[in-house]
């Protein structure tokens, strides 16, 4: 994988060629970004680029025997950490460290989740860190950098990775999973940019009758027809749901749909085509701001307190209906 075959994060393509050009490169580089956001591609490809013996572009020739040991996962001179169980521990450190001290060529240490790293392993790579051996690279790939002993993060050129553009996670889902643009589109605007994110709904079996679920429940409730029985039921079976952040996600954006298709008349949205669509039952803009506004309201509730899920949603199901009548 180079550079040049990632997708997004083009400011951060332009900095890593220039520096690689320029041998400019710090000899600890640590790549920051949320789960699934593509740190480790981003972490073989300048690994990759590091190793290989015709970079002088700034990028990887793939064809050097280098390259090709790389591609093939032979590389001597790669080595890669992971968490031993939850935590990263320093005879994983200690157990690569004397090769590091092996005389010639570059060699580049990959380490994954470099957060979770006991304070003894921190220490004992902040030592090789202090006075690294001649071509020796590190690339340290984060979810929570700040929890990175300071004197390491102060040793590392740092890097973030931002949220891809959605039509960005559209070709990837089309060329990748030979998925349909109009499937592609849904999960692109779902991913909140995060490509891993993307893939993982892709491959998730339940998405479409989730989405079918979410959608008969906003017609349910726009209808204002409900019992307050029904409605009770429907709140317990919600808090039931193992998936309920997600499926909370789906409602908000069938919710969303109606509001974009007050504003354009479009009807390739969430909204299954077939069914009425929400400007044709004459809803008002404010009862569908309203819907979504509840839907946030609940979804943070959740995340950030000990509600009673149950409850809560009971509250959200009730003021959203009236909102509707």
């Amino acid at each position: 994988m180079t550079f040049s075959k990632l997708i997004g994060q083009d400011p951060l393509r332009r900095t890593l060629n220039r520096l690689l050009k320029y041998d400019r490169l710090s000899h600890a580089v640590l790549i920051a970004g949320p789960p699934g956001s593509g740190k480790q591609a981003w972490g073989q490809a300048l690994a990759m680029t590091i190793l290989c013996t015709d970079s002088a572009s700034g990028e990887a020739c793939i064809k050097c025997p280098s390259c090709r040991q790389f591609a093939s996962n032979n590389h001597p001179e790669y080595f890669v950490l992971e968490p031993d169980g939850a935590k990263l521990k320093i005879d994983q450190i200690r157990s690569i460290r004397n090769r590091f001290h092996l005389a010639g060529g570059k060699k580049v240490c990959l380490i994954k989740q470099a957060e979770v790293m006991t304070a003894e392993a921190s220490s004992s790579l902040l030592k090789i860190l202090e006075e690294p051996p001649e071509g020796l690279y590190f690339i340290l790939l984060s979810e929570q950098p700040r929890q990175l002993f300071e004197t390491i993060l102060s040793r590392c050129q740092r890097y973030y990775l931002h949220p891809l553009k959605q039509e960005d996670i559209k070709d990837l889902l089309i060329s990748n999973q030979a998925m349909n643009r109009e499937k592609a589109s849904i999960l692109a605007r779902l991913s909140r940019g995060i490509p891993g994110r993307a893939y993982e709904l892709a491959e998730d079996e339940t998405f479409d009758r989730r989405r079918e679920e979410a959608e008969s429940l906003a017609i349910s409730l726009m209808s204002g027809d409900e019992s307050a029985y029904h409605l009770l039921e429907k709140a317990l079976s919600l808090a039931e749901r193992e998936d309920l952040s997600s499926f909370l996600e789906l409602l908000c954006y069938a919710f969303r749909d109606g509001l974009v298709m007050n504003y354009c008349r479009d009807d390739r949205l969430l909204i299954d085509p077939g069914r009425p669509s929400l400007h044709e039952r004459g809803l008002e803009m404010p009862s569908l701001e309203a819907a979504i506004c509840l839907i946030n309201h609940t979804s943070y509730e959740l995340a950030a307190t000990n509600v009673n899920r149950r409850l809560l949603l009971e509250k959200m199901l009730i003021m959203m209906q009236r909102r509707f009548n």
